[in-house]
């Protein structure tokens, strides 16, 4: 039977804010999109806005390692609902669990967890997709990541993992030996390719991107940085239209200059909130393990005893509200960052946008970006 999301306002790329009752069919996509108080009679009225709060397509987070206590690490079913769960609180209606650099082993045994959430029917957000973050990174810019199971880029590792549970993203460093030719199989198969965790030279970044290299991991962070005698990959950001540009708009990967500098210079089309979060995120202030170590989390930080930053504690709408604050873009521009661009880059064409005909996945939130409730298919499920 279909029913009706009544009474809020329209926020999707390339359409004007505007009131709109939102109609979702028995298939879990959205039937028909109505001026407020427009809509036929009979429809059940499921939820009612009042006029005030804004309707955003469902965020897609494609970084993210955990939150609320758990983490892929964990690699069980039960850690992959509580994180999902998690994730549907913030908004997050899609999301791509990410691993962290670790054996074969460990890996796929994280595979197996998200697949066993898969079968399970997806009871929070979905997850169509593996984000895997190392091992093919450069131990040089390892951050938190585990520099003792960084290797070389190896398709059969990848080729195993994915008959496990499918794989929607690939960040490693472009400048290792073996990436060229490892980034034209995985566009082969489907598969994303981003620069992460990289001493990369603009040079092979080019290599990359012809090869088949399309996104860049949380920029800034574990890259090689601009330098006036060699751009290095934040250059490249700045000069590829091209490339799509993760961001941890947590205000601490980047500080909020950066925030307005990037969206100053670089088109909403072309850059994706993340937020990179841990097992931390939503437990505030305290000491948390994570893999074989500890982080700290402290005014918002979370660091290792190192001092490296480990990963951010960062809510998706909360990082939405700071770039909205900082930036002052139209909201129908910046919904382009939450979802659209992420859909596109990995395409998943039935959502990102509130559109007839795509997925009744739709969060709403009310001025100051609180989450308010969020839809799956259609269904409430916060």
């Amino acid at each position: 039977m279909p029913s009706l999301i009544a009474n809020v306002q329209l926020v999707t790329p390339n359409e004007e804010l505007r009131p709109v009752s939102i109609e979702t069919g028995d298939d879990g996509r959205i039937a028909a999109i109505h001026e407020a108080g427009s809509h036929p009679d009979g429809i059940d009225v499921i939820f009612d806005g009042g006029g005030e709060l804004l309707a955003f397509a469902g965020f897609i987070d494609i970084h993210t390692h955990g939150a609320n206590g758990v983490d892929l690490f964990q690699a069980t079913p039960e850690a992959v609902h509580a994180f999902a769960e998690a994730k549907l609180r913030e908004g997050v209606t899609t999301f791509l669990p990410t691993t962290w650099t670790e054996s074969a082993e460990a890996l796929q045994a994280m595979a197996r967890a998200v697949t066993a959430y898969r079968d399970a029917g997806e009871p929070h957000a979905r997850t169509p997709f593996l984000h895997v973050e190392g091992p093919y990174l450069n131990p040089d810019q390892a951050g938190a990541q585990d520099r003792r199971q960084m290797r070389a880029p190896d398709v059969e590792e990848i080729r195993a993992l994915a008959e496990i549970c499918p794989i929607g993203l690939i960040s490693l460093a472009v400048e290792l030996e073996k990436s060229p030719s490892f980034i034209r199989v995985m566009r082969e198969m489907g598969i994303v390719c981003s620069a992460a965790h990289s001493a990369g030279t603009y040079a092979e970044f080019r290599i990359a991107r012809e090869a088949g290299l399309t996104h860049l991991t949380h920029y800034c962070n574990q890259m090689s940085p601009l330098h006036h005698r060699s751009v290095g990959l934040v250059g490249a950001g700045l000069l590829d239209d091209r490339v799509l540009i993760e961001v941890i708009t947590d205000t601490i990967h980047l500080c909020p200059d950066m925030i307005e500098l990037v969206f100053k210079h670089r088109s909403c089309d072309q850059l994706m909130i993340i937020t990179d979060s841990i097992a931390a995120s939503h437990l505030g202030d305290g000491d948390y393990p994570l893999g074989d170590t500890t982080i700290t989390v402290k005014d918002g930080a979370a660091r290792i005893p190192a001092g490296n930053l480990a990963g951010s504690i960062l809510q998706f709408h909360h990082g939405l509200r700071n770039v909205a604050k900082l930036t002052h873009l139209p909201l129908n521009q910046l919904a382009k960052t939450t979802g659209y661009n992420q859909a596109r880059s990995l395409g998943l064409t039935d959502r990102g946008a509130i559109q007839q005909g795509l997925l009744a996945d739709l969060t709403l939130l009310n001025r100051d970006f609180e989450v308010q409730a969020v839809f799956v298919g259609g269904e409430r499920r916060v």
